[in-house]
């Protein structure tokens, strides 16, 4: 007999974020069917898809975290044919791969990046990159309240421009860095409050950016590190899409020495923006709380992300692309410049293509604050929600719990002791001061006027001449078993009595006056 799939077991849609789709974990598929992109990740019940067409689909950016499935070559077609970038990312956060749609053969501007290796028109572009590095590091710094490390680090900016060849360019630069990762080394990394003791200490804080287990940035022993790995990874991936969008070539580099695998002029630019990912990376740190599920350690200490973790990552490339741009740009038209300059001639506005930043397409425009120069862009993501209690995702709203479960578990462990610690030592700071709030004022009156009352009724029911046991005999044997299904709400409205009387007097717990008797049987429908 043939079985047909539950309607909940259909797969789950994959959504595009700003341009950009995410596919994580295995079974990895990217392929054309009926001339619209499929692309699927996940296995059985977890597996993930969607379907999207060329006119609108507004995909900008394909990136694929992992090395498990297939990609066919007409799916690479129809993502050029749209223009969109694919960008890989192995699961130990090295770049694999970053491709861009290809640009027009600018042949003079590849001959001048190869000559500006070593020359002075190489340097000078160094040396505003890290000058730009470093100035970004100290505003980094002083945002984190280190203003001694962002004084130290400010005072090597003027060095740097001064230097006259890349070895002492480099120096100045490491000095700074040793500066700026020593004064951040004690952020703290928090842990949802479940997780809290199954972490080891050497995770709760960022560390130093060097790694014990190889002495320099690669396989962190961390989560910080880890993540700041990762998205220098995909801040690689976009600076090499844009560099090749701009028609240079990112494996000549200019600072960083060539290296099979690497591609040194895009570790050259990205150094400009490496303090816009920290900046952003101390403010995720700061509102975020992990689950230990968003790490895993390998046998020899490396700490790497999850998949959940790594796809909320993955979603800031865009904003990565947009703040590159302008520096690919600039990085193209001063290599251009400098050899215009060795020939004695300068360079006309407007020389080379500005695809990234459309700045020639602007250039003429007039602007609608007339002509007053547009405030610059700042270069902001929206920073991922986790649940404090468990550490689980929180995609929307200003909650700070993913479920009722996980409120009601820190409201009953954390919340309430925490307000009973706070109340008794206010009520006796209060009581200190002379100034308790359960004696006199408002609360005296009402104590006492509660007093007087009960007093009559106390009174008159013993001006009736009743025996005291015979009726709490009535009451255990007429009333109490009655009351059992009484709301509490309705007792308290009936007797005066506290929640917590109330409760116990259902309970069978403690025995109220007899005064309240009647009050009790009306409420059970029994006669008075």
């Amino acid at each position: 007999m043939q079985s047909h799939p539950r309607p909940d077991s259909r797969p789950e849609s994959i959504p595009p974020r700003k341009g950009i789709v995410v596919l994580t974990g295995y079974g990895l598929k990217v392929a054309v069917e009926h001339g619209r992109l499929f692309l699927a990740d996940g296995l059985g019940s977890r597996r993930r898809s969607v379907r999207l067409s060329k006119a609108t689909c507004g995909l900008k950016r394909l990136v694929i975290l992992g090395h498990s499935g297939t990609v066919s070559l007409e799916a690479l077609r129809w993502l050029r044919d749209v223009k969109a970038a694919v960008v890989q990312i192995d699961a130990d956060g090295q770049l694999v791969l970053a491709s861009a749609p290809l640009t027009e053969g600018l042949t003079h501007l590849r001959r001048a990046q190869v000559l500006a290796a070593g020359n002075e028109t190489g340097i000078r572009i160094v040396r505003r990159l890290l000058a730009d590095k470093v100035a970004g590091q100290a505003d980094v710094a002083e945002g984190a309240g280190k203003l001694v490390a962002a004084r130290t680090i400010r005072a090597l900016v003027q060095r740097l421009s001064e230097a006259s060849d890349i070895g002492a360019v480099a120096g100045i630069e490491s000095k700074a860095a040793q500066a700026y990762w020593e004064a951040l080394a004690d952020t703290p990394v928090r842990f949802a409050r479940r997780d809290e003791r199954k972490v080891p200490e050497h995770w709760c804080a960022f560390g130093l950016r060097k790694s014990p287990l190889t002495g320099s940035p690669r396989n962190a022993a961390n989560p910080a590190n880890a993540i700041l790995n990762y998205l220098y990874a995909i801040l690689e991936a976009e600076t090499r899409v844009a560099l090749l969008t701009v028609g240079l070539d990112p494996g000549l580099g200019l600072m960083h020495a060539d290296q099979v695998s690497r591609d040194s002029l895009a570790c050259d630019v990205m150094e400009t923006l490496r303090p816009t990912v920290d900046s952003w990376l101390l403010g995720y740190l700061a509102a975020a709380h992990f689950a230990k599920s968003d790490f895993f350690e390998r046998p020899d200490g490396t700490v790497r992300l999850t998949s959940r973790l790594t796809a909320v990552l993955a979603e800031t490339a865009s904003v990565w692309a947009r703040a590159v741009g302008p520096a690919a740009e600039w990085v193209a038209t001063e290599l251009v410049r400098g050899t215009a300059q060795k020939r004695g001639m300068g360079l006309r506005k407007g020389a080379l293509p500005t695809p990234l930043t459309q700045a020639n397409r602007s250039a003429g425009r007039p602007t609608p604050a007339r002509g007053r120069k547009a405030k610059p862009s700042t270069f902001k993501v929206a920073l991922p929600r986790a649940c404090s209690e468990c550490g689980k995702p929180i995609r929307s709203g200003t909650r700070r719990f993913c479920s009722e479960r996980c409120y009601q578990a820190y409201k009953t462990e954390v919340g309430m002791p925490r307000f009973a610690k706070a109340g008794m030592a206010r009520l006796s700071k209060l009581r200190a001061e002379g100034a308790d709030p359960s004696h006199g004022g408002e609360v005296g009156r009402k104590r006492g006027a509660s007093n007087a009352r009960r007093a009559r009724e106390r009174s008159i029911w013993k001006a009736l001449g009743l025996d005291v046991n015979q009726e709490k005999e009535r009451f255990k044997r007429d009333i109490l078993p009655r009351i059992q299904d009484v709301p509490l709400s309705r007792i308290m409205k009936a007797t005066g009595f506290s929640r917590r009387y109330a409760s116990l007097a259902r309970r069978g717990l403690y025995t109220p006056h007899p005064v309240h008797y009647d009050a009790l049987a009306t409420l059970v429908g029994g006669t008075p």
